[in-house]
């Protein structure tokens, strides 16, 4: 004999699997922010002193992005004087000690936002696509423009699951 309350469990069961919901399998959430995209303002965070020692130049980081871009993205114009920004950060540090490297490259995708506030509404930015690598290790270079290469790579992958 079957109770009542398994009845209505199953019914219940029934009813979650009939409601429609999207399917984002694999792909990242935030991925979802880029759609709709087609310009960028490209922005290069000076490199730090370690860095530009080691032989990484903003002009270098610039090239590789829009290498990049012309080749995976033709799409996507890199010249945008507004609107969303593609920001890309390098951080490279040699301990003073020991001759180790360690740094961070950041690429994130940023949207312009206007906050409101009962104080007074202001501009903002609502990070949109976000990827961070650190490492650390003996060469200055460490693969620098090999991890940027991946990282470009991830932004490209997830701009066209959601720009199909």
């Amino acid at each position: 004999m079957i109770s009542v309350s398994s009845v209505a469990k199953v019914n219940f069961i029934f009813l979650l699997l009939m409601l429609p919901f999207p399917s984002f399998a694999g792909e990242e959430p935030k991925a979802r922010n880029l759609q709709g995209i087609f310009a960028l303002q490209l922005i290069v965070e000076r490199p730090t002193e370690d860095a530009r020692g080691a032989g990484i130049t903003e002009e270098a980081i610039r090239n590789q992005v829009t290498a990049t871009f012309k080749s995976s993205l033709p799409q996507v114009a890199l010249d945008a004087k507004e609107g969303p920004a593609l920001y890309v950060r390098f951080v490279l540090h040699k301990r003073k000690i020991e001759d180790l490297y360690y740094g961070m490259i950041n690429v994130s995708v940023d949207r312009a936002v206007m906050v409101l506030s009962p104080n007074g509404n202001f501009p903002a930015f609502s990070q949109v696509w976000e990827k961070t690598v650190v490492f650390s290790g003996r060469d200055p270079l460490l693969g620098a423009y090999e991890i940027m290469a991946k990282l470009l790579n991830l932004l490209v992958e997830d701009w066209k699951k959601v720009n199909r």
